[in-house]
């Protein structure tokens, strides 16, 4: 399959409007999360989370097209001259399995998208509902429409938001959301955003080379009672270390969907514990989660992680040139990224 790279992205969040901005915010460690219009039954005052600055409040189907539909203009404009209906876009939505989770969001949301956007979309367009895992699944349709349909640019999108006063109910029953009283949850947030993704070539501009992938699943989930070993995470990022010929000791930092949660932080430690072998590393393996400025952001992670590894080659501040990015689903689906930022491609 043809090698790709990322060669811009687009992003709306709770710190920007643009991707530029969110990077940078991100990057400052300027914090998108305040008090919201979200109720705390049990503590009796309103919650914590990350909205994006709309200029009202509203929910639903046209709430997400608003927000994704702004990142993935922006990565029209980097694709030009190529036109808007000749980009297939791969969006990433919650998965089927999300609580209070729209009907009709997989049949109707793209097409609010091209409202928005003010044009066809290419017809091999497509809803990937995956959450978090959605964005490695829509590189790997992006490999085979650049081999089999020979299409020059794809744009791996995702939209999500978790500012919905019913869904928090439901995690806080769980007791997955941080409140009051619960310190061992995640800030539910909201994003959207999107990363141009086109077959590797020869280039003076900076891009980031994606060398490998893997997808893997966990059979001790969140929801289980199983003893957590990582498993599903150690294969993912095994799988993507393979493919891409390095080892965990060419890898110079991380950045993952880790959301506060105590379990994701576990699962990321024991997936590298399980690739040292009993080496030390000399230096500090950099461990990156933008949900601690942005919120939990569900699907629009992905390409989230890779825009902030893009951004952070760059503007030269990265600890190295090769970035780990895993994520993982409630479910158990887990997947991984190994890129290295290059100047120029493979070729």
């Amino acid at each position: 399959m043809p090698s790709l790279v990322v060669k811009a992205s687009g992003m709306v969040t709770a710190v920007g409007f643009n991707s530029e901005a969110s990077c940078a915010a991100i990057r400052a460690g300027i914090s998108g999360i305040k008090e919201v219009n979200l109720w705390d039954y049990e503590a009796g005052e309103y919650l914590s989370g990350a909205k994006v600055g709309l200029p009202q409040w509203w929910e639903g189907l046209e709430k997400l097209a608003d927000l994704v539909a702004p990142a993935i203009h922006e990565c029209l404009i980097a694709a030009g001259p190529t036109p808007a209906d000749q980009i297939p876009i791969l969006l990433g939505v919650a998965a089927t399995d999300r609580p209070m989770r729209n009907d009709q969001l997989d049949k109707q949301i793209l097409d609010e998208i091209s409202l928005r956007l003010e044009t066809p979309l290419h017809p091999d367009s497509v809803v990937i509902p995956r959450g978090q895992v959605s964005a490695v699944v829509g590189l790997n349709v992006s490999q085979r429409l650049v081999a089999e349909q020979g299409v020059s640019h794809c744009i791996v999108a995702g939209v999500d938001s978790f500012l919905h006063q019913e869904l928090v109910e439901v995690y806080m029953n769980r007791l997955r959301l941080l409140t009051t009283s619960n310190s061992n949850g995640f800030i539910p947030g909201e994003a959207g955003t999107a990363v141009l993704v086109q077959p590797a070539m020869s280039s003076e501009n900076c891009q980031l080379s994606i060398l490998g992938m893997g997808m893997a699943r966990e059979s001790a989930t969140i929801d289980s009672e199983d003893p957590l070993r990582g498993d599903g995470m150690t294969k993912a990022v095994g799988n993507a270390l393979a493919e891409s010929g390095l080892t965990i000791f060419d890898v110079s930092y991380r950045i993952t969907d880790i959301n506060g949660e105590h379990y994701k932080f576990k699962e990321a430690l024991l997936a590298a514990m399980r690739f040292e072998h009993g080496r030390s590393r000399k230096e500090l393996f950099d461990l990156w989660h933008s949900i601690e400025y942005l919120g939990e952001v569900g699907a629009a992670i992905g390409p989230c992680v890779l825009s902030v590894a893009l951004h952070a080659g760059q503007h030269e501040y990265a600890p190295g040139d090769v970035v780990l990015c895993h994520f993982g689903n409630d479910d158990g689906e887990r997947a991984a990224i190994v890129a290295k930022f290059e100047v120029g491609g493979t070729g």
